[in-house]
């Protein structure tokens, strides 16, 4: 791990004390430049060639995470709202195991393997930038809390506990911090938090410091880094079906900056690499959730999938010509259990993926100007063309560096 420097001064330093509520900060919105509608445009469709299926019949699977060498990913199973595991895989989807037991884990086995970890939930697992260890939340001392799992002799330990609230998705940030967000379990759901908040927490004392203050309207969730800055989501706490953006928060407490400002539309789990300098995440902005590619300011960004059931929680590669993620199936009757849901873990080859785009996207402009379209439609489609040619030249530069 990193050598760790000196926190500043903690907004949370008594256990079991949250951080005080305040009101949102004002979110500034980023500069978007006018653009054409796109959804008149004919569709594109996902490039099915650039796609691998690596673990499915797994039930609800979620969460993929490659690790630092690119050689295992790692991701979720879940039985129940009271069970969920983790499971390692190779790279090419073989050899799947449970992360914590070691056990070989097959499609047929899942159920059996559930019903043996009833009750206990260990997930969301991240890879220390060593490859040496997993953090992952974990509900072994009631409330949840933030784990270590140490590969090479397979013990773990909780390495950040705030007793009364849930503490989820750990990242550890490049100076050996661990990012998360957490908050006051729900009354009904203790799963799920009645708001949550950002955290930066130091791992050797356990100490938090709250980046993010909620009021209870909005919760802030799954942070990342992204160039000094801090990369997540904010979702409001009401409304049937709340539409989350991506912002970009300053670590040192400046303004927060409303990166996507789609207000009919949700965006969530953000991802930047810096090897290729660009953002994975989800969106349904074409109606159902699909990945897209932004670049860090967002003024340039495209769709790389288009499923019509969702397509979710991309993460990439080390090397940023991979993405990641889970392709869902028709969702079961509540009731039914989770292991019963499909929901697959997918790969995307991005270079094949965005070469496949660029040559549908320059049919489509082809197809569009023999059919004589209005030029205000022809005009979009050309943008998206060249759209498409900067994310696969951003592609290809990326993996020239090997």
């Amino acid at each position: 791990m990193s050598e760790i420097r000196p926190l500043l001064p903690f907004c949370v330093s008594t256990p079991g004390v949250a951080p005080p509520p305040t009101a949102p900060a004002p979110q500034e919105a980023a500069p978007r430049p006018d653009r054409v509608d796109l959804q008149g445009l004919p569709p594109l469709q996902t490039p099915k060639k650039a796609v691998t299926v690596l673990a499915e019949s797994f039930g609800y699977a979620e969460f993929p995470q490659a690790s630092p060498d690119g050689r295992h990913v790692l991701f979720n199973v879940v039985g129940d709202y009271d069970t969920s595991q983790m499971i390692l895989m190779k790279a090419d989807g073989s050899e799947k195991r449970a992360l914590l037991t070691g056990e070989r884990v097959r499609a047929r086995d899942l159920p059996e393997f559930l019903a043996s970890q009833r009750g206990r939930i260990d997930e969301q697992g991240t890879w220390t930038a060593d490859g040496r260890s997993v953090l992952y939340r974990t509900n072994s001392q009631g409330q949840f809390s933030i784990a270590r799992f140490d590969l090479e002799d397979s013990s773990a330990r909780t390495v950040v506990h705030l007793p009364e609230m849930n503490l989820k998705h750990p990242v550890e940030t490049s100076e050996g911090y661990i990012l998360g967000y957490g908050g006051p379990p729900d009354a009904t759901y203790k799963t799920s938090e009645r708001y949550s908040d950002i955290f930066l927490a130091d791992p050797r004392t356990g100490q938090i410091e709250f980046l993010t203050h909620s009021d209870g309207s909005v919760s802030y969730k799954h942070p990342s880094q992204m160039k000094g800055a801090i990369l997540a989501h904010v979702e409001p706490k009401k409304g049937e079906d709340p539409k989350a953006d991506l912002v970009a928060l300053d670590p040192k407490g400046g303004a927060e900056r409303n990166l996507t400002r789609t207000p009919d539309s949700d965006e969530r789990h953000p991802f930047y690499n810096p090897r290729i300098d660009l953002v994975a995440y989800h969106s349904d902005d074409s109606g159902d959730k699909n990945l897209w590619l932004a670049t860090p300011d967002f003024e340039r960004r495209v769709q790389v999938t288009f499923y019509g059931k969702p397509a979710q929680s991309p993460s990439w590669s080390p090397d940023g010509q991979t993405l990641y993620f889970v392709k869902k199936d028709a969702r079961q009757p509540e009731g039914e259990p989770f292991y019963k849901r499909q929901a697959d873990i997918r790969a995307l080859d991005l270079p094949k993926a965005l070469k496949d785009l660029c040559s549908q996207a320059r049919e489509r402009c082809h197809q569009l100007e023999k059919e004589g379209a209005p030029e205000t439609l022809q005009s979009a489609a050309r943008e998206a063309l060249e759209d498409y040619r900067f994310f696969l030249e951003r592609s290809r530069t990326a993996g020239a560096q090997d």
